[in-house]
């Protein structure tokens, strides 16, 4: 049997984006050709990007035995725009995220926002030949939540009997962790705590509740470090304008590691992760940071429970969450359990992607 040959697509190539596409290359047993536009501009790339990257394909003239896609992708149009070579080539959508459940901003004008994003990831997987899910928890939350999108549209019954069709051809494949890279950044904790954010500056991270809860714990008189990291881009919410005032006699670091060697040694000295996030589909970040030995403090909700099996880490409501960090920053930091982290590294997880994109192979 020959090599197996693939053709990547990403049109938004940023963040875990990035990061996914960046490891299939490396670990696929495969020759593997990157097709990508620049991580911005969401809405365009997801409207538009379809033209430029199936002309890119087209102009290899090589043969592909799988495409592999993702979910900022109109699949629709793209499939429409292949030559002859690849009309038949299997396609296989990848959802990081999806425009069906992403939680609204707060802010009136978000309300009545275009649905059409939604409609692009519901033919999308309409017409692959199978959609992978980062989760179950994204796997379940998108094919329930197709049914109450779907509902306001003409002839809302039959694309919503669709939705089996969907379910039938739909597997989860969560991402890798980098331990192996991690692991070697790794350093003694600190003797004072560390406190943690590591995610996008977007709203549906929610960082007005974090920061208001680490004002109060300033207000009361605790003692701790902050490491605000993350990806964000120019108009991040105004809780960090905020805080960066607020709390700037906490702070050790702010701002994007443009390093992951400067991000990986920023987890190890790190001690604790308190995580607000009101959208989560697979949580990246918080695997990172928890198997650098960071004390996670998780909502019970999103795709938290699925990862986590220790019910000490879970919070139910904003006191429980402020009450878990009052006792964490009166203690001393406790080593955590780095042995299910471990069980998500590349290496582990890129056979359940080897062997699945193997039937594809000619």
């Amino acid at each position: 049997m020959s090599r197996m040959r693939v053709a990547l697509v990403e049109p938004y190539y940023s963040g875990s984006h990035r990061y996914w596409v960046d490891r299939l290359k490396a670990h696929l047993q495969a020759d593997v050709d990157v097709f990508t536009c620049p991580g911005r501009h969401w809405k365009w790339r997801m409207a538009a990007a379809a033209i430029p990257l199936a002309e890119e394909v087209n102009k290899t003239g090589q043969r592909y035995d799988v495409i592999l896609a993702t979910d900022m992708l109109d699949l629709t149009n793209f499939k429409a725009l292949l030559n002859h070579v690849h009309r038949d080539t299997p396609i296989v959508l990848y959802m990081h995220e999806n425009q069906v459940v992403y939680p609204f901003q707060t802010h009136q004008k978000d309300k009545n926002r275009d649905r059409h994003y939604g409609l692009i990831n519901y033919k999308s997987m309409l017409v692959a030949d199978e959609v992978w899910f980062n989760s179950a928890f994204h796997q379940t939350s998108l094919l329930n939540g197709l049914e109450e999108f779907l509902m306001p549209f003409p002839e809302s019954k039959y694309y919503r009997t669709k939705l089996s069709t969907i379910e039938a051809k739909s597997v989860v494949m969560p991402l890798g962790v980098d331990v192996e890279e991690i692991k070697l950044y790794q350093s003694p904790k600190p003797q004072n705590h560390v406190v943690l954010w590591n995610h996008r500056w977007e709203h549906d991270k929610n960082p007005e509740t974090f920061f208001t809860v680490l004002e109060q714990l300033s207000e009361e008189g605790y003692a701790f470090d902050l490491i605000v990291c993350g990806e964000h881009y120019s108009k991040a919410p105004k809780a960090f304008d905020r805080a960066k005032t607020s709390l700037e006699k906490h702070l050790v670091h702010w701002g994007y590691f443009n390093d992951r060697q400067a991000y990986y040694k920023a987890l190890w000295s790190a001690t604790i992760l308190p995580v607000t996030n009101n959208q989560e589909f697979f949580g990246l970040s918080v695997m990172e940071a928890v198997y650098a030995g960071v004390v996670p403090v998780l909502p019970r909700r999103l795709s938290y429970p699925e990862l986590y099996q220790d019910e000490g880490v879970f919070y139910d409501s904003d006191d429980e969450l402020i009450e878990r960090l009052r006792v964490l920053l009166s203690e001393s930091y406790r080593a955590q359990n780095q042995l299910v982290i471990s069980e998500m590294s590349w290496r582990n997880v890129i056979e359940k992607y080897q062997n699945r994109l193997s039937k594809y192979a000619v």
